[in-house]
Order: C-alpha cells, then sequence, then structure tokens
C-alpha cells in the first residue's frame, strides 16, 4: 500500500512539473499624459479647447506677453495626443496622415511652451506660427462631426507654478 502511495505521489508530483506556471498578474496600463485633462471628454470638446488654447496664446504673444502661453501650449499638446489616440478613420491613409499632422503639432506646441517658458517671445511667436498651420491643415482632415460640433465646455491645463527665485 505505501509503494503504491509513494508511486502516485511521485507520477502526481512529475505531472505537476510539466503543466505551465500560473499566469503572472500584469500591471494594469498606465493612463495616457493627457487622460487627466482630457478623460472622459468628447472629441469636439477635446479639438474646441485646442483651438481656444490656440487664440489665447496668439492674444498673448501679439501683445508681447508669454503669460498664460505655458499652459495653452500645453493645453494643445495634450489635446493632440488625445485626439491621436482616440481618432480611428477608416482609411489608413487618411488616419496616417491626420495623425502626422496631430503629432506635428504637439511637438509645436512643446516648441511653443519651452520658448514662453524661457520668456523668448520671438520664438515662441515664430513656433506658435507654425502651430497655427499645423491646426489649420489638422482642421481639414478632422472629422466634421469634430469641427463643426455646437459650442462646448472647454477644458485648459492649469497654469505652471512660478519658478522658484534666487534668494541673495
Amino acid at each position: 500500500m505505501t509503494l503504491r502511495l509513494l508511486l502516485v505521489s511521485l507520477f502526481t508530483a512529475g505531472l505537476s512539473l510539466g503543466a505551465s506556471p500560473p499566469p503572472v498578474p500584469t500591471a494594469p496600463a498606465a493612463a495616457p499624459e493627457w487622460a487627466e485633462l482630457f478623460g472622459g471628454a468628447s472629441l469636439p470638446v477635446i479639438w474646441q479647447s485646442i483651438e481656444a488654447a490656440a487664440a489665447k496664446a496668439n492674444t498673448a504673444l501679439a501683445a508681447g506677453r508669454t503669460t498664460g502661453v505655458a499652459a495653452w501650449a500645453e493645453t494643445v499638446h495634450l489635446g493632440a495626443h488625445a485626439l491621436v489616440d482616440q481618432i480611428r478613420p477608416e482609411d489608413p491613409e487618411r488616419a496616417k496622415r491626420l495623425h502626422a499632422v496631430l503629432e506635428h503639432a504637439a511637438r509645436l506646441a512643446d516648441e511653443v511652451l519651452a520658448a514662453a517658458g524661457r520668456n523668448e517671445i520671438d520664438l515662441a511667436a515664430a513656433a506658435h506660427r507654425r502651430l497655427q498651420s499645423a491646426l489649420a491643415l489638422a482642421r481639414l482632415r478632422l472629422p466634421a462631426a469634430v469641427t463643426n460640433a455646437p459650442p462646448a465646455a472647454l477644458r485648459e491645463a492649469p497654469p505652471a507654478p512660478p519658478a522658484p527665485q534666487a534668494k541673495p
């Protein structure tokens, strides 16, 4: 009897060695960078927020100010990424072109943000002009349901905290 028990134990142990290991739990996917500002927002809200932020930045830069421009550029950056992640045109070529122009707009918004952060108005204004061109092209490539939607409540990135002042 004990020999039989020993053989059954060895047989079961051998079977369990050949079994695959239990699945390793995967960590939940990190939320995209735009989720805090645009999570749950409709596509028209995202687009309208981008356009409003770009217009406010344009007004400030035309007046020779960089106050608020960094936050508006961040809104454009996050919104462009949100649209890239959420808009899926059926035509692969159209999707490729739309995503390319939105990615380019996000990079240009980063240039505006960086120049505004350094208080370089001329560089910020030049980058913003290129950004406006990219947004005009994006408007042409976006679905009409996104660009022609009725006005909605806008979202805007919070302004960056002021840089700490060096003590004398």
